[in-house]
């Protein structure tokens, strides 16, 4: 072959390099976008600006409303919030039995009320819902909670919810009206509390997306499955039930 075209040869590779190159980010990025678009209609990550760390996934099982249940215990979930029992250590010791969890927390509710741990105390089960404002998931089950309540309101069947992103020390004035919107056009009439020292300490250090729901007795123990996404009044009412039978084993 020619110099000449032995020259034109190694151009025309290394512009064809360069052309694979660009198509292959474009590809990816492509790819981001969809990806993003399909993940809106699930849960919704707690901070929506914040990236989060990367963890090891657990098992999961996905519903057909787009729901995860998490097998979990209560050790478990609450392994980021050390403050929450001082004889966790007892745990480590070989053939020691799993310590009771229990939450304890301090938060003011939405209508200005000061509202402990010590309310789980007046039902058999409690469900506990976090969510927050800027969750469109959050938003679509809530006619189903508030729904539940309703229908488990003589069955000694608590409902709680947790508004992730308003600050007990600063409440934005604009969100707490955000959400007092939201609550009042989904005939939502249970308890929402804001996020206070203790609760982002024992509950929302374990919560990594909303809506996440959990199932707690009367003690504050963890009991049923985590529920990460939105749940459907069927999906609610099932995982009560097993939450009911539970508590009632001896």
């Amino acid at each position: 072959m020619a110099p000449s075209h032995h020259k034109y040869w190694k151009l025309f590779a290394v512009l064809l390099v360069v052309a694979t190159v660009i198509l292959s980010t474009a590809c990816t990025g492509k790819k981001s976008a969809e990806a993003t678009k399909t993940e809106a209609t699930g849960p919704v990550p707690m901070d929506s600006e914040t990236e989060l760390e990367e963890t090891a996934a657990p098992e999961v099982t996905e519903t057909e409303a787009e729901t995860t249940e998490v097998e979990t215990t209560a050790a478990e979930t609450t392994a980021a919030a050390t403050a929450v029992t001082e004889s966790e250590d007892a745990a480590t010791t070989t053939g020691a039995e799993e310590p009771e969890v229990y939450w304890v927390f301090e938060s003011t509710s939405l209508e200005n009320e000061k509202i402990t741990h010590t309310k789980l105390a007046d039902y058999k089960v409690t469900l506990v819902n976090v969510w927050a404002t800027y969750c469109p998931p959050c938003l679509e089950e809530m006619p189903y909670l508030a729904q539940a309540a309703r229908e488990y309101a003589d069955k000694e069947v608590g409902f709680m919810g947790i508004v992730s992103d308003i600050s007990e020390n600063e409440p934005d004035q604009a969100l707490l009206d955000i959400a007092n919107q939201m609550i009042s056009d989904a005939g939502i009439e249970f308890t929402n509390i804001l996020a206070s020292d203790s609760i982002i300490h024992s509950i929302l250090a374990g919560v990594q997306a909303v809506p996440t729901t959990f199932f707690m007795d009367s003690k504050g123990n963890l009991i049923g499955k985590v529920i990460v996404g939105s749940m459907t009044l069927e999906q609610m009412r099932e995982h009560i039930e097993l939450a009911l039978a539970e508590v009632a084993q001896p």
